[in-house]
């Protein structure tokens, strides 16, 4: 009944792993629900060189979310970002959330990868605020430096994307790209995977050890 009950977990693990594969593979369809405004938020007046300078990625749902994702370029010859860090949107109401700050390219001038997601169950946030804050060094004397947002994804609970729009006057220009997957629902998928996994492990390892025991307590004694 011990090893029946550790094979029937292990089926268990490779129906969810299946599903989240599955999951993580269909296509990105926008849900119906009313936009989501994504805008850039830039400080005003001129750069000096080497001066330190903050913009924020800002989001207003339209409809609850609970994850997002962007890549970012910029001019590598005008600036140079130094951190990718969260900002307040995501954790909300006294939620938990991950983030991954991304992959900064200093040379190319591109952040890659940057995403979040709530990590407390079936919680969403509805209430505008900063998703992202990115600090960069100004490389030299400028009145601003183009910035561009790209693979943008803003998903619901279900990990389905929804419309987004983005307000950008008098800041850097933004562009969509067609999304490659969710990076902010495949962190959710693994992490539980990597916990049911564990659960299994462990529950295998207890199960064995209860059977030695059990072998050397009915062990006959000479």
């Amino acid at each position: 009944m011990r090893v029946s009950g550790s094979l029937a977990n292990s089926r268990w693990l490779a129906v969810f792993l299946a599903l989240a594969l599955w999951l993580v593979c269909l296509p990105s369809t926008a849900s119906a629900a009313e936009t989501t405004t994504v805008s850039i938020s830039v400080p005003t007046g001129p750069l000096e060189a080497g001066e330190q300078f903050s913009i924020s990625i800002e989001v207003a749902p339209g409809t609850p979310i609970a994850g997002m994702q962007f890549d970012l370029s910029f001019d590598a010859s005008l600036a140079t970002v130094s951190t990718v860090e969260e900002g307040d949107l995501l954790n909300q109401g006294g939620a938990t959330s991950f983030f991954n700050s991304g992959s900064i390219d200093n040379q190319e001038g591109k952040i890659t990868g940057v995403f979040g997601s709530i990590t407390t169950p079936g919680v969403t946030v509805s209430t505008p605020g900063t998703f992202a804050t990115i600090t960069f060094t100004s490389r030299k004397q400028r009145e601003s430096c183009p910035l561009s947002l790209s693979n943008v994804i803003v998903g619901d609970k279900e990990g389905k994307a929804i419309p987004v729009s983005f307000d950008n006057e008098g800041s850097p220009s933004a562009t969509v790209q067609r999304p490659v997957f969710h990076l902010w629902v495949l962190s959710v998928i693994v992490g539980v995977a990597l916990m049911l996994i564990a659960a299994t492990a462990t529950g295998i390892l207890l199960r064995r050890r209860q059977m030695v025991r059990a072998l050397e307590t009915h062990r006959p004694r000479r």
